[in-house]
């Protein structure tokens, strides 16, 4: 079975931003860069939730 290693524009999905983000992203960064800043980054819901269910 082979793996596939996900593309920058689906790891930006997989953190809540748009294609149209991602694009304005892309024109001025690099392949990896835009890798690095995905992983860099925070999914804003998740962490909306988890701090509403500490503070509720």
């Amino acid at each position: 079975m082979r793996i596939r290693k996900i593309s920058s524009r689906e790891a930006w999905r997989l953190m809540g931003f748009t294609d149209e983000d991602y694009n304005k992203a892309s024109k001025v960064c690099c392949e990896t860069s835009l890798y690095h800043q995905a992983g860099n980054s925070i999914v804003v819901n998740v962490m909306y939730h988890l701090l509403k269910s500490i503070f509720a």
